[in-house]
């Protein structure tokens, strides 16, 4: 229970920040841990949208921090870098947090703390996923193990790329759908347009990279047992680049961006299940 409502709090964290950079909150509060110098600050749409973050971040801290320990407790071997792993990183997003509001939103810090939160969420789906007692974790780089870890790797890479995409104030660099600038292949792409750009390659390669796997999962007895999740994958991918043209044709609408960014979690937490199932037919196997 502790888990779900962990990664729960974590996934409606990050969605929350997402919308507060698509509304433009982000220094509705200039100051911190205070907001306008008060716990408690004055009523304004914008305050608000930016203080509910930081009353998610609240309370989501320490459920991260109590989930980890619990996991530390269970967990044996090299499993156990995971929760100190995510309370490490844990601790850099709330300095790295106050460092985006004191500096007052720079691209680069902004695009850092969404990846540590990012990297955050996927720690805490593994922790969710495993408890140590009824499904074991079993850290390794073999076989589907890597694959997954390399589809994990990836959807991580195009996520950051959609941060600074945001951040950089590129979403409508490129703002027509599925073409960019008019054509498929635009001439003398720079600056914004191809960072929007490059973010567009990456999820064509990103979703070619799954209807692979799937592939793979059909003509290989070691990986069918992934066949569901793979399946599940490509239509998270389908619904991703979907929800991508929703957001470049209603001008960077920030509940349109939330689903998007919805998705991509989601995605990230299927990859955590294949390295689940992974993870549990070896530790499995070991034991008999």
């Amino acid at each position: 229970m502790l888990g779900r409502i962990t990664l729960a709090m974590a996934a409606l964290l990050i969605i929350w920040g997402n919308m507060v950079a698509g509304l433009q909150a982000g220094l509705a509060c200039p100051d911190w841990p205070l907001c306008h110098g008060s716990f408690v600050p004055p009523y304004r749409w914008d305050i608000y949208m930016e203080f509910t973050h930081r009353v998610l971040a609240a309370i989501t801290g320490p459920l991260i921090v109590a989930l980890s320990y619990s996991r530390f407790r269970t967990y044996a071997g090299a499993a156990r870098a995971v929760p100190v792993l995510a309370v490490a990183m844990l601790a850099a997003e709330i300095i790295v947090g106050g460092f985006v509001v004191i500096f007052e939103t720079p691209v680069k810090l902004t695009t850092f703390h969404f990846m540590t939160g990012f990297f955050i969420f996927s720690l805490t789906a593994i922790m969710a996923k495993h408890d140590g007692l009824k499904t074991r974790l079993a850290v390794g780089l073999d076989g589907p193990k890597m694959l997954t870890l390399g589809l994990g790797g990836l959807v991580f890479f195009q996520a950051a790329l959609g941060a600074f995409v945001r951040h950089s104030d590129a979403g409508l660099a490129c703002p027509d759908f599925p073409t960019c600038q008019g054509r498929f292949l635009p001439i003398g792409l720079f600056g914004g347009s191809l960072i929007h750009y490059s973010h567009r390659l990456v999820a064509v390669l990103l979703a070619f990279t799954m209807l692979a796997v799937f592939a793979m999962t059909q003509s290989n007895a070691r990986f069918r047992a992934l066949k569901e999740s793979s399946i599940l994958l490509c239509f998270l991918a389908f619904v991703q680049l979907a929800a991508g043209a929703v957001v470049v044709l209603t001008g960077l609408n920030f509940i349109a961006t939330a689903v998007h960014l919805g998705v991509a979690l989601g995605m990230v937490y299927v990859v955590v299940d294949m390295y689940g199932k992974e993870s549990e037919a070896e530790a499995a196997a070991v034991l008999r």
